[in-house]
């Protein structure tokens, strides 16, 4: 069920109680997000960059530069996540949907350890752990 709080927010468009960027400031519970900044379903179908599209890399100039606005977008979104000392994250710079999570390693240790860390109070804050590099890989 959706939180009355939030359709109470967005009155005439209770579908953003259903997304992140919009719901995610009425969870009270903690949480630990995996999420890469590139989602390639995004890529395909909410971007629409044509090399994404139709499967052709790499990608021209202007298409590499919407796809690494839509990264910095996406951070912009996930603030919120991060200002909750109660939440964590393992945010990739990879292109992928369905990530190899258990393969996926930043500051030594994999996504795994970084979840099992923030699970057992290890990381104090806001765990978010953020793959910031500015170019991106892509795994389909």
């Amino acid at each position: 069920a959706l939180k009355q709080e939030c359709l109470d927010t967005f009155g005439d468009k209770p579908h953003y109680c259903f997304m992140s960027p919009h719901m995610q400031q009425f969870v009270q519970v903690p949480y630990f997000m995996f999420n890469s900044k590139y989602d390639a379903w995004q890529m395909n179908n909410i971007l629409r960059a044509p090399c994404y599209v139709s499967g052709k890399h790499p990608c021209p100039q202007e298409e590499q530069d919407a796809v690494l606005q839509f990264g910095k977008d996406f951070l912009d979104q996930f603030a919120p996540v991060q200002k909750e000392s109660q939440n964590g994250a393992m945010i990739t710079s990879c292109i992928c949907h369905g990530c190899n999570w258990a393969a996926t390693v930043l500051d030594n240790r994999t996504s795994y350890q970084h979840y099992a860390a923030w699970h057992a109070g290890k990381d104090t804050g806001a765990a978010a752990i953020l793959d910031n590099r500015t170019s991106y890989q892509h795994y389909a």
